[in-house]
């Protein structure tokens, strides 16, 4: 079974994730994006010398205030194409999964419905107000300022159908993952994926 939890940069992701992680009685492994951040070299990530082949940040500004945007260069883009593959590895060998994502193109999503078209998913879209996310960037500190703003509005897009939603702006991490669970416990066969892939 997977969890999969989408969202923009602060919006609450990873403390839902824990708290998922401290509520259930099943072991949960915990993956995503940042995992991958987190394995590659400094200099492909952020404002690194290499960061134009990996994660590059680029800072913008305009009459809203900071802004910050990520390019993936070709080293990123194998990266990205190979999360999936990973993610796929895992549930096949029967982990329980929750993976925390950021989602921007419908080709992200595509590769991820096929990579996991046998297994169960639950498509959870993790929301937050702009003024809330931009708080938690100035007061946690290790956030690129305007990363949020950059991307909330690339996230959640149209045409992009979730099983369930949560909304961290004033909902607790805890509340959240409660109601998560609920609602897997209540819904056995989820169909966001299912219906993704009659896209694909």
């Amino acid at each position: 079974m997977i969890i999969f939890l989408n969202g923009c940069s602060s919006a609450g992701k990873s403390a839902i994730a824990r708290a998922l992680q401290f509520l259930s009685e099943k072991p949960w492994l915990l993956i995503g994006i940042d995992t991958f951040f987190q394995m590659m070299p400094a200099a492909y990530v952020g404002f690194g010398d290499k960061a134009d082949q990996g994660f590059h940040f680029i800072p913008e500004h305009d009459d809203l205030g900071p802004l910050m945007r990520i390019e993936d260069g070709a080293y990123g883009q194998a990266i990205v194409k190979t999360v999936p593959k990973v993610i796929q590895t895992l549930a096949d060998d029967g982990h329980d999964l929750i993976l925390d994502e950021v989602l921007f193109g419908d080709e992200s999503l595509k590769r991820y419905v096929q990579a996991l078209k046998h297994h169960t998913v639950y498509f959870i879209g993790v929301m937050c107000d702009l003024k809330t996310l931009q708080e938690r960037e100035l007061l946690r500190g290790d956030r690129a300022l305007g990363l949020g703003r950059d991307q909330i509005g690339r996230v959640h897009t149209p045409g992009r159908s979730y099983d369930m939603t949560v909304d961290t702006t004033h909902t607790s991490a805890f509340d959240c993952a409660k109601a998560i669970l609920k609602f897997i416990n209540e819904n056995p066969n989820p169909q966001s994926f299912k219906q993704h892939k009659d896209k694909c």
